[in-house]
């Protein structure tokens, strides 16, 4: 009877340990699982804002910044299969945006300090203008034309290399003259201003 007893003590003490181990395990798979889910989640933001970008210049102590989103080309010629009319985000998600603490002059044209959202429109062959538009904050699907404030031409050239993921620079000699250029694929489509002066009023 004493060692019956003992046996199916032995038996239970033996089941009770398997469990313990069974459920110590099952924790730390859990925890291991919730650690590699946390890290994915940190890493969620990283990726976001990956995708954005920013160029900036300063003009006589005036800066110019664009921020804007940069898909990328993954073996298409984007720009060079817009249909005529096409006007596009510059970009990727939310619509790119430019500010100015200084009056910019394309040609004629003169764009007021200020901020924009800034678009690209396709015209014939493969020509395209950049559009201002005073509308800002708002997603890259929703280009209101009624605020358009003006379009200027840019010049299309060929890159010697390819740009896989969309870039924006503003460059200039930082004091009068500049140029936004929009690198994707192997074209540079860019426009060139000058700082406008300001014309003191007699």
């Amino acid at each position: 009877m004493n060692l019956l007893s003992r046996s199916i003590r032995a038996f239970f003490v033996l089941l009770l340990s398997f469990t313990l181990i069974m459920c110590a395990k099952k924790e730390e798979g859990a925890q291991a699982q919730n650690k590699e889910k946390a890290a994915t989640q940190t890493e969620k933001p990283a990726e976001q804002v990956s995708n954005r970008g920013t160029a900036n210049a300063a003009f006589g102590g005036k800066s110019v910044s664009i921020n804007y989103g940069r898909p990328q080309l993954k073996g298409r010629d984007m720009l060079a299969m817009a249909p005529e009319g096409t006007v596009w985000r510059m970009g990727m998600n939310e619509a790119t945006e430019i500010k100015t603490e200084a009056d910019l002059k394309f040609g004629e044209t003169v764009i007021p300090a200020g901020s924009y959202s800034l678009w690209m429109k396709k015209g014939s062959g493969d020509k395209w203008n950049l559009v201002f538009n005073k509308k800002t904050g708002i997603w890259g699907h929703e280009h209101p034309p009624a605020d358009d404030l003006a379009a200027v031409p840019m010049t299309v050239t060929a890159n010697e290399t390819s740009v896989e993921a969309f870039t924006i620079e503003v460059t200039g000699d930082g004091e009068s003259s500049g140029e936004i250029k929009a690198m994707w694929g192997k074209s540079i489509v860019a426009a060139a201003f000058t700082i406008a002066a300001k014309t003191t009023a007699q």
